[in-house]
């Protein structure tokens, strides 16, 4: 297997997680907000991959982080978690998941215009014509959903939240490419995701987390438990993607989640599926063959 599809296998397992992910997220919103809902999985998910790490390694690999690597560790998830996912994550509030997602689908694009200028990644035809199939197949399996803004009149600051988001992302992936030359997916991020839970919580918005997850009962201690594990797992999977199949495979590819969550939908929640849907899945499904030429 080529070091490319392994990376796409990566990054598709990210997708799928962040899909799962994020219909978790909106269980919690009415107990939770945007920015403690991000502590609270940054940090666990943090705390699984450090015990994992510790168990199976001891602390030699954390031990043996250069401090130029730790600090583009610690940058990279300071501008994708506690800016990136946060007003993500507000912008589900504000527009619904379909569209804040469909507005923060120009992250790839972004991601792989800036590697292309500053890694020197080259963007050729296949990954041209690939990425724009897939990410063309997630706007119309997107475009299908019919959500109202949760919060009427907030369209506006939804979209800007998703924008961001996206910008974020993407200038978090080319910091995060370097170190991924010395370390490897799972170091990476037990370092990275106990830093942004630990920024996290120093914000007023995420104080009085504890105190509502006290008291949420064992169904809220279970999904808190189910975030924290897809957390880490989609954190690894998306970094071993980017460190093998590069930053246009990595975000193009991490970013399917709509096309898992079809079907996750129709199975779980009994949504119905549109034409305009599935003909979505197709060119996705095409899109993603195509990028692998």
């Amino acid at each position: 297997m080529s070091d490319t599809t392994l990376g796409a296998l990566y990054a598709l397992g990210s997708g799928l997680t962040w899909a799962v992910t994020s219909l978790l997220v909106r269980t919690l919103s009415g107990t939770l907000g945007s920015v403690a809902i991000s502590a609270v999985r940054c940090t666990f998910g943090g705390a699984v991959l450090l015990a994992w790490i510790l168990f199976t390694s001891g602390t030699a690999p954390l031990w043996a982080i250069r401090p130029g690597v730790l600090a583009l560790l610690v940058l990279s998830i300071v501008v994708a978690i506690a800016i990136g996912d946060t007003v993500f994550f507000e912008s589900i509030g504000r527009l619904g998941l379909a569209r804040a997602m469909a507005s923060s689908t120009t992250y790839p694009v972004v991601a792989a215009l800036l590697a292309a200028a500053f890694l020197g990644e080259p963007l050729t035809p296949s990954a041209a014509a690939g990425s724009l199939l897939t990410l063309s197949g997630l706007a119309l399996i997107l475009a299908a959903r019919r959500e109202h803004p949760a919060i009427p009149g907030s369209v506006g600051v939804g979209i800007g939240a998703a924008a961001l988001a996206s910008v974020a992302w993407a200038v978090s992936t080319i910091i995060l490419r370097a170190p991924l030359g010395e370390v490897d997916a799972t170091t990476a991020q037990a370092v990275r995701l106990p830093v942004a839970g630990a920024l996290l919580w120093l914000t007023p918005w995420s104080w009085s987390a504890g105190r509502r997850l006290r008291t949420g009962g064992s169904a809220t201690w279970g999904v808190v438990a189910a975030l924290s594990v897809l957390t880490a797992l989609s954190s690894v999977m998306f970094v071993a993607g980017l460190k093998h199949g590069g930053v246009t495979v990595a975000t193009v590819l991490s970013s399917t989640a709509p096309l898992f969550a079809l079907p996750l939908g129709v199975v779980f929640l009994g949504e119905p599926a549109p034409r305009r849907a599935i003909f979505g899945t197709l060119v996705t499904v095409g899109g993603i063959a195509v990028l692998q030429l």
